[in-house]
């Protein structure tokens, strides 16, 4: 089961052309340590606290600098459930970017066969797709620890990148995420 989140909206002109209609836009207040990473407590709440990110979140810090804790648990006690996580905008975009680096840990509650599938929209100027965003999907692997995730698209020049989110879909557990890049 996937999770989408409509970030823009579609009207047609009088003719019958479709008109992107932009998301909100989120500021970013912090001023990044180093460009296009966000590794800090700081530099993440960014990430948490906007008019789109949705999920429930927290910052920890044991083993980290300020770790976006991402607490996956289901509607009425279910197991399992969805979460938005939406960067600031870039401006201007970030030029040529090739991937994006995710530092994570994902702890399940209980041993599954289904882990966390997280899809990574990268909104960009030079995107190939009608809507300007390209989406790329990752498994996480579950433990203790920290891992490294990159989000690449390997049949596609680098993109200017106006910003980026994440969204999955998950068995109840804790992800934890430490640092995000944006590579070139």
């Amino acid at each position: 089961m996937e999770c989408a989140v409509i970030v823009a909206g579609c009207e047609l002109d009088s003719d019958g052309t479709p008109q992107i209609i932009p998301g909100p836009f989120v500021p970013s207040p912090v001023p990044l340590q180093a460009p296009y990473v966000w590794d800090t407590q700081e530099e993440l709440v960014v990430w948490t606290e906007n008019a789109v990110s949705r999920g429930s979140f927290s910052i920890d810090d044991v083993d980290s600098n300020g770790a976006i804790a991402v607490q996956f648990a289901g509607a009425s006690g279910q197991a399992g459930g969805s979460v938005v996580l939406r960067g600031p905008d870039l401006v201007p975009p970030a030029p040529s970017i090739g991937a994006v680096r995710v530092r994570y840990q994902w702890l399940q509650d209980s041993p599954s066969s289904f882990g966390l599938s997280l899809s990574a929209a990268i909104d960009a100027t030079n995107a190939s797709s009608p809507d300007g965003q390209t989406r790329l999907f990752q498994s996480l692997k579950s433990g203790p620890g920290w891992k490294e995730i990159e989000f690449r698209d390997l049949g596609h020049a680098p993109l200017d990148v106006r910003y980026v989110y994440f969204s999955g879909y998950a068995n109840a557990g804790v992800l934890k995420i430490d640092a995000i890049t944006l590579v070139n």
